[in-house]
């Protein structure tokens, strides 16, 4: 009978843990840092277009290269954008994310800029995915600031994971 009880408690919890994994895998969004996913039906109009990933280039440059490194290639805790996520995305959800931000995590909102800039720099990060590994930035950005912003440092290793 002890055996019984043992075995039923031991069902029970098993149920109990495979009940909440489900529910914790049914919470997770499968949007890009939480994206909405009206956010993934968002075209690019600068897709492949050239001269939109170079004027994305000099963009990201002065506003995202001090965080994210020079060709996308990642610093420390902040990651790299040539591969991973970024680059299976749809554009609307990086272009989303680039609006919103997560200050929390150290990405800022980049909303100042305007629409145009922010999908040339989607139209950029697009296209590292087919450049060689160490492509150097248009010479023209050398010279270039990056932009100050008030977001604290990333603090969390989800923000390494995803972005």
């Amino acid at each position: 009978m002890k055996l019984i009880i043992k075995n039923l408690i031991g069902a029970a919890r098993c149920s109990f843990l495979l009940i909440f994994a489900a529910a914790s895998l049914l919470g997770q969004d499968a949007h890009f840092h939480n994206a909405p996913s009206s956010s993934s039906q968002a075209k690019n109009p600068y897709a492949g277009q050239k001269q939109a990933a170079v004027a994305g280039a000099k963009l990201y440059s002065m506003n995202c290269g001090s965080c994210h490194g020079n060709n996308g290639i990642g610093s420390g805790n902040v990651p790299a954008l040539r591969k991973g996520p970024t680059q299976t995305t749809p554009d609307g959800e990086v272009f989303w994310f680039i609006t919103t931000g997560s200050v929390n995590n150290g990405m800022p909102s980049w909303a100042q800029l305007s629409e145009q800039k922010r999908w040339q720099i989607v139209t950029y990060l697009k296209s590292l995915k087919n450049s060689p590994d160490l492509q150097t930035v248009d010479s023209s950005t050398a010279n270039a600031k990056p932009t100050k912003t008030n977001a604290p440092a990333p603090t969390t290793a989800l923000h390494r994971l995803s972005f």
